[in-house]
Order: C-alpha cells, then sequence, then structure tokens
C-alpha cells in the first residue's frame, strides 16, 4: 500500500501543509516539528513524489548537458568532458537537479536531441561543453529564450548569454610567451579545428607573443583530418621550429608520434608546450609541459550560475573569466 503525504500527516500529528513546507524546508516551519515529520516519514516508509511536485512548479529540476558532436573531437574520447559532466552533477546533485546528455553523431541529430528534450519538457535549461562559431543548436536556444550557460566565449549573443571561460588568447600568449623565454624563436601552431573559439582565440594570442618578440608568426596546422602525417611533415619543413604551441594535450600526443616518426627528439630538437593539463599530460614520456584552464572551476561556475539564473531569472547575465597557469614538465628546454 502507497504510504501518502496524509499518512505521514497524522503520524506526526500535523497538517498536510506542514509535509508539504517540510518537504520544500520551508523557514515558516520550527526545525523541531520538521524533524518530528521527517522521523514519521522514515517509519512509514514515506518517498516523496518529485515528479509531481515538479509539474506543479513547472520545473523538471533537471539540466541538459550538451556534448560536442563528434566532428569537434571525440567526447567519448576525451576525459575532459568526462570531468566537466562529474563536477556539473555535484553541483547539481547538491541543489538537488538532475543531469541528462545530450549527444549526436552529427550536429543535426544534436539539434534534434535538444529539441525534444525542450519540447518534451524534460529539462529546465542546457550547459553546453564547447563553443562553436555559428553553431545552430545555440542559436536554436537563443531564439526560443530556453536558458542556457555556455563553456567557452561566444561568437554571438554575448550580452545575452551566461558563459564561463578562460581568456583563451591570453593562454595562447602565455603558451608562446613560455617559449619565448625559453629561447625559442622558430615556433609553430598546431590546432584542432578553426571553427572552434578556443582555438581561434588561442592563435591569435600566440601570434601577439611572437609579434612582441619581433618574431615570424606562421600560418596555423589544423588536423582536421584523423590522419595527416604527411601535412604535418610539409609544415616542419616549412617552419622549421624548435618549438611547438599545440590545441591541447590529446593533440599533443598525436603530435609527439609524428616527431618520433619524422626521427626528431622531444624535447632536444622541438619544444612542446600544451593545454588543457588534462590526464595525457602524464601519459606518455616525456610528460607534456601544459596550460590549465582548471576545468572543473570551469564546469562548477557555467552550473552554478545557470541555476542561480533559473532560481533568480531578473539577474543580470553573469559572464566570468577562470585563471590559467603552465605546468612546467619535460617538454620544453632552455636554448
Amino acid at each position: 500500500m502507497t504510504v501518502t503525504i496524509k499518512d505521514v500527516a497524522k503520524a506526526a500529528g500535523v497538517a498536510t501543509s506542514t509535509v508539504s513546507r517540510t518537504l520544500k524546508d520551508s523557514p515558516l516551519i520550527s526545525e523541531n516539528t520538521k524533524i518530528k515529520v521527517r522521523q514519521a516519514m522514515q517509519k512509514l516508509g514515506y518517498t516523496p513524489n518529485f515528479a509531481a511536485q515538479n509539474l506543479a512548479n513547472q520545473s523538471t529540476q533537471t539540466i541538459g548537458v550538451i556534448l560536442p558532436v563528434a566532428t569537434m573531437g571525440n567526447p567519448a574520447q576525451n576525459p575532459l568532458f568526462l570531468e566537466m559532466i562529474q563536477e556539473i552533477g555535484v553541483v547539481c546533485n547538491e541543489q538537488k537537479y538532475m543531469i541528462s546528455l545530450a549527444t549526436g553523431k552529427t550536429m543535426a541529430e544534436l539539434k534534434d536531441s535538444v529539441r525534444l528534450m525542450h519540447q518534451r519538457k524534460l529539462v529546465d535549461g542546457f550547459i553546453l561543453l564547447y563553443s562553436e562559431a555559428k553553431d545552430p543548436i545555440r542559436k536554436f536556444l537563443h531564439d526560443e529564450k530556453i536558458p542556457y550557460a555556455l563553456l567557452g566565449k561566444p561568437d554571438a549573443y554575448e550580452n545575452e548569454t551566461i558563459y564561463v571561460d578562460n581568456d583563451n588568447r591570453l593562454s595562447g600568449k602565455t603558451a608562446a610567451d613560455y617559449l619565448v623565454q625559453h629561447g625559442h624563436q622558430r615556433i609553430g601552431y598546431v590546432g584542432l579545428t578553426p571553427s572552434q573559439v578556443v582555438d581561434k582565440e588561442r592563435y591569435k594570442g600566440y601570434s601577439d607573443a611572437l609579434r612582441d618578440a619581433d618574431l615570424i608568426v606562421h600560418p596555423a596546422l589544423y588536423f582536421e583530418t584523423p590522419d595527416d602525417f604527411m601535412a604535418f611533415q610539409e609544415f616542419l619543413e616549412e617552419t622549421k621550429p624548435t618549438g611547438l604551441v599545440v590545441g591541447d594535450d590529446r593533440l599533443a600526443l598525436k603530435v609527439l608520434q609524428y616527431l618520433q616518426l619524422d626521427h626528431y627528439k622531444v624535447p632536444d630538437d622541438i619544444s612542446l608546450i600544451s593545454f588543457n593539463n588534462s590526464v595525457f599530460a602524464t601519459l606518455s614520456h616525456p610528460f607534456l609541459t601544459t596550460v590549465d584552464i582548471h576545468v572543473q572551476e570551469l564546469a562548477r561556475q557555467a552550473a552554478t550560475q545557470l541555476l542561480r539564473q533559473l532560481h533568480e531569472p531578473s539577474l543580470l547575465l553573469p559572464k566570468m573569466i577562470v585563471p590559467h597557469e603552465v605546468i612546467e614538465r619535460e617538454t620544453v628546454i632552455r636554448l
């Protein structure tokens, strides 16, 4: 037999409204009464019907987390996304929210998934774990006035977007400056894809650092295909670098592999600095010198700010910048 709120009220000797307010942790109810009601719930084995409460409140108590499609870097192969999801889950759990993942093999599939989650009222808002130029999903969220937070800098609607990011232009400059300070004068940039805002900004920062040092700014090499060894060899031949700034740690492992295939030693022949300070940074020798972007703090702030906005829609939409720092390991030497 199902235990109801009326059964709890009778067992605790209070009104049903008192039980309801206790469930909401209302300050109108004394702590002693709350304890008495909760003891009655436990004794009777009462489980609150949160679905019904949420329906009455027009809230799902669920946040949708949008992963990037595989063409922007397979999220299943990138532990950074797992770190983000875990941290978002911690923040949501603290506020009695759940998370639901939106995925897709193509941008069209992903957009359909997001649209269905919204139309079926399965979530209260979304967090995007990526920032893509001219993103149709973010345009959909913006046009439909759906609450969302962005991990990364928006390429549009900046004043109408909650976003949490690093200063990626500055982090790109920091990485290149680090190589310059270690005596490197021929420095190249290897990125993931120019369509991602983060890659664009980091390349701009790399360019800033080289111009400040009166050094040649080389065109970036982007690994947009799984195997691009010949393009990498051509890039090395044209650039003749003593140092490389690489878009992230995972890509840096591929660069290390390609350099070894081409009989280069790291850091003796070519130094590397990458980004993210992920698990990839210490997966193989030499350990990667990398820029720590504090991904857990990025995710924590994105979840915190979105939930804050859901609870208080009249607040101004926040923009937050999380600092970065260089983690020195084994892939950069002083010339």
